[in-house]
C-alpha cells in the first residue's frame, strides 16, 4: 500500500505492534451486537471503518433524503438486503436462491462497487493513523479479499494560520465560512493547495490567499484581452522564434509536472508547476516576443486552454469562467473536458537553453552591479567600466572543456561508490596521486564542486560534459531579448578561442571582467563603447 511518505508507514506499524491485545468487542456503548452473541458490541472502530464500500451502493438503496426514510431508485428495502445479498455484492459470493431482490439489482450494486474498488486513496489527518485508519486496514484484510484493500493511504498534519496553531482562546482563527466570505472559494483553495500536503502541519497564509485573489483575477483579466484581441497575434509558423519554441515546451513540461504532482495528491506541487511557473513562462514569453512580432496567436490561446484545465481541480469556478465564458467552450463544462495532453514529448535541450538565456542575463546583470558597487564605493579605477554610461558586452562560449577539469571528471567517475552512492575520497585521492595530480591546487575545489552536483542532480548528470544546445546560436537566437533587458547598445557572442585575438583588435575597450569559459558557462566581457 502506498503511504506516500515514511512516515506516515512507520506510524502504522508502531500502531500494529500496539494494538495486538486490543479488544474487538465490548457489553456496552456504541458499536453493533455482534451476531452469534448479542450480548457483545463490535468495538466501533471497527465497525465504522468500511463505509466507504456503502457509499459505492448508497445511492440506489436511499431517498433523497438519504436517511433511510425513502426507498432509492431500485426499489430495495432495508429487510430485503441480507447478509447473502451483500456477500454477492462485496464478496463474489453465490447468488441466493431464493432472492427477494432480482439479479439484475444486485449486479448493477455489484458493479458500481466493482467499479470504485479497490479505494485509490484515502485521505485523513494524521491523529487517526493510531486508531481509525489502522482499524480501516485491519477490517478491509479481513472482510475482503486481497484485490480489494486500499491501494493507498494520505495522512496530512493539522492546519496553521499564519504560521500559529490556530485557537479560539488567542484569537488565531479562520473557519471555512469565513475565508470564503473573506477570500471567496478559489482563492481559499489556491491557499490551501499552497499550505502543504506533508505529514507536517500545513500553513494558511492569509497574505497568500490575497495574493491569489490578485493573481486570479490578473489572469481572467489577461486571458479576456488576449482572446478578444487575437487577431491583432502574430500569425504564421508556430515555431518561428526560439521563445516560440521555449514557451511551448514549457506548456508541455507544466502538463507533465502537474500531472505528476496531482496522482501523487501533491497539491503544493500541482499549483507550483500548473500555475505559478506557467504563469512566469507566459510573462517571459510575452516580454521576449514583445520586439518581434509579439506572442504566436495559437500559443497564446493553448497557453489560456491550458491553463484552465490544470487549475480545474484548484480553482473550478476561475476554470470554468476561462473554459465557457473567455473560450467560449459552451457546449461542456470545463469539469468534463480531459485533462490536456502534451503537443510533443518535453525537450530537455530546449529546457536547458531556456535555463541558459535567462542565466546569462543574469550573470551579466550581476557583473554590472560589481562595478557599479565599486564605483559608489569610490574603489574603480579612473576610467574604468561605467555602467551608467553607453555599454556593450561580449559573450565567450567555450568549445571545449580544458583538459584538467576532463582529468577530474574521470577521477571522480572512476571513484563513484555505486553501492553506497558517493564518492570514495581516498579512491579520488590515490587517482590524483597516481596521475601526478595531486600538487594542483585545481583539482580539489573543482572535484568538491563535482561532488555538491551529484548531490543536487545525481552522477549521471552532474558528470555529463556535453551541452545539448549551440550557445552561440542559442545566444545570438535570444538577442532581442537579452539586450533589451540588460539596455546594452550591443551584445555579441563569440567563442573563446577568438578572445584574444578581439579583445587586443577591439577599441573602446577599457574595463572588462572575464571568467573562466567553460561550456555551458561563458566568459563574459563588459565594456563601454566610444561615441
Amino acid at each position: 500500500m502506498n503511504t506516500y511518505q515514511d512516515e506516515t508507514r512507520n506510524g502504522f506499524e508502531k500502531t500494529l505492534g500496539w494494538l495486538r491485545q486490543w479488544a474487538c468487542a465490548r457489553s456496552y456503548g456504541l458499536g453493533s451486537k455482534l451476531p452469534w452473541d448479542p450480548q457483545f458490541l463490535v468495538e466501533s472502530l471497527s465497525d465504522s471503518t468500511i463505509y466507504m464500500a456503502y457509499y459505492t451502493v448508497s445511492h440506489l438503496l436511499h431517498g433523497p433524503p438519504i436517511d433511510g426514510s425513502t426507498v432509492g431508485p431500485l426499489g430495495i428495502t432495508a429487510e430485503q438486503m441480507t447478509d447473502e445479498m451483500w456477500e454477492y455484492i462485496f464478496a463474489n459470493g453465490a447468488f441466493p436462491s431464493p432472492s427477494p431482490i432480482s439479479q439484475d439489482k444486485l449486479d448493477r450494486m455489484k458493479a458500481e462497487f466493482s467499479y470504485f474498488y479497490p479505494m485509490d486513496i484515502r485521505s485523513s489527518g494524521k491523529d487517526l493513523i493510531p486508531n481509525h485508519l489502522t482499524f480501516c486496514i485491519y477490517v478491509h484484510a479481513a472482510l475482503f479479499g486481497e484485490e480489494h484493500w486500499p491501494k493507498s493511504m494520505r495522512a496530512n498534519g493539522h492546519l496553521m494560520l499564519n504560521g500559529e496553531k490556530m485557537s479560539k482562546s488567542t484569537g488565531n482563527s479562520l473557519t471555512l465560512k469565513d475565508a470564503l466570505v473573506k477570500f471567496g472559494a478559489d482563492a481559499t483553495r489556491v491557499t490551501l493547495a499552497d499550505a502543504g500536503d506533508s505529514i507536517e502541519d500545513a500553513n494558511f497564509e492569509e497574505s497568500t490567499a490575497n495574493a491569489a485573489i490578485l493573481r486570479l483575477h490578473t489572469l481572467i483579466e489577461w486571458c479576456t484581452e488576449v482572446v478578444a484581441n487575437q487577431g491583432q497575434l502574430r500569425r504564421g509558423a508556430r515555431d518561428e522564434l526560439i521563445w516560440d519554441r521555449i514557451f511551448e515546451n514549457e506548456i508541455n513540461e507544466a502538463i507533465e509536472q502537474a500531472y505528476r504532482a496531482y496522482d501523487q495528491s501533491l497539491y503544493k506541487d500541482a499549483l507550483k508547476f500548473g500555475f505559478y511557473q506557467l504563469l512566469s513562462a507566459r510573462d517571459l514569453y510575452q516580454l521576449a516576443t514583445a520586439s518581434e512580432g509579439g506572442m504566436h496567436a495559437e500559443l497564446a490561446l493553448r497557453f489560456i486552454r491550458v491553463q484552465a484545465l490544470l487549475l480545474t481541480p484548484i480553482a473550478p469556478h476561475v476554470a470554468e469562467h476561462l473554459w465557457s465564458t473567455v473560450l467560449g467552450e459552451t457546449s461542456s463544462s470545463v469539469q468534463t473536458a480531459r485533462f490536456p495532453e502534451v503537443s510533443a514529448p518535453v525537450d530537455r535541450a530546449t529546457t536547458d537553453a531556456a535555463i541558459y538565456v535567462r542565466s546569462k542575463v543574469k550573470d551579466i546583470r550581476d557583473a554590472e552591479l560589481t562595478f557599479a558597487k565599486k564605483k559608489a564605493k569610490g574603489k574603480g579605477a579612473a576610467g574604468g567600466f561605467d555602467p551608467s554610461k553607453p555599454k556593450a558586452c561580449k559573450v565567450w562560449v567555450a568549445r571545449t572543456f580544458p583538459a584538467w577539469q576532463e582529468d577530474a571528471v574521470a577521477v571522480v567517475r572512476s571513484a563513484w561508490n555505486g553501492a553506497e552512492h558517493k564518492v570514495d575520497d581516498a579512491k579520488v585521492k590515490q587517482q590524483l596521486v597516481e596521475r601526478g595530480l595531486i600538487k594542483d591546487k585545481r583539482y580539489m575545489p573543482f572535484i568538491a564542486q563535482l561532488k555538491k552536483r551529484i548531490a543536487l542532480a545525481g552522477v549521471d548528470d552532474a558528470l555529463n560534459r556535453t551541452v545539448a544546445f549551440n550557445e552561440v546560436d542559442t545566444l545570438a537566437a535570444a538577442m532581442p531579448y537579452i539586450k533589451r533587458s540588460l539596455g546594452m547598445d550591443d551584445i555579441e557572442a563569440l567563442y573563446a578561442d577568438d578572445a584574444e585575438k578581439a579583445v587586443e583588435g577591439a577599441p573602446g575597450y577599457q574595463e572588462h571582467i572575464v571568467a573562466a569559459a567553460e561550456p555551458g558557462n561563458p566568459g563574459i566581457v563588459l565594456f563601454n563603447t566610444t561615441e
